[in-house]
């Protein structure tokens, strides 16, 4: 029999990883060695191999959000160096106060749309994202506490 103590620890180590599925293995490796009376291990251990799935698509969709938003980011970052060197270069163009104050104006006005269309669009991203992570648990919940009933009745 393994040592209880370095399998927890390696089990915890796994874990602060962030890698779910193999921490999660072997937490369940743990759970199939335990003998509990009128209880089938072996089917509670299947039945939530399941669940490490649906975690594993959760994340997933979590990290692809995360990603997205990252990318939403470089692109706005670019964008925004791009429009203030054609800004700079515009009121350096321009010579009366008078034209700078409107170019100015203007330039206020497009960042304001700009601003409120990006901030609209992340949380269309941030938004989908979790909906994604959200559904892949959501539709193993009730799967999984059938799964549990069933074994703990046998």
């Amino acid at each position: 029999m393994t040592d209880i103590g370095k399998v927890l620890t390696d089990w915890a180590k796994a874990m602060a990883s962030l890698d779910v599925t193999r921490g999660s293995e072997e937490l369940l490796n743990i759970i199939a060695g335990l003998k509990v009376p009128g209880v089938n291990m072996d089917a509670l251990v299947a039945s939530q191999r399941d669940n490490i799935e649906a975690l594993t698509a959760a994340n997933r969709a979590a990290v692809e959000g995360f990603q997205a938003v990252g990318q939403w980011q470089g692109r706005i970052l670019h964008e925004t160096v791009e429009q203030l060197k054609a800004a700079v270069e515009t009121l350096a163009a321009r010579g009366s106060a008078g034209d700078i104050a409107a170019s100015e104006a203007e330039l206020a006005r497009k960042a304001l749309a700009t601003a409120v269309q990006e901030m609209r669009e992340l949380a269309e991203i941030v938004t989908r994202a979790n909906q994604q992570a959200s559904e892949a648990i959501l539709k193993r919940v009730p799967a999984s506490l059938d799964e549990i009933r069933t074994i703990l009745k046998t």
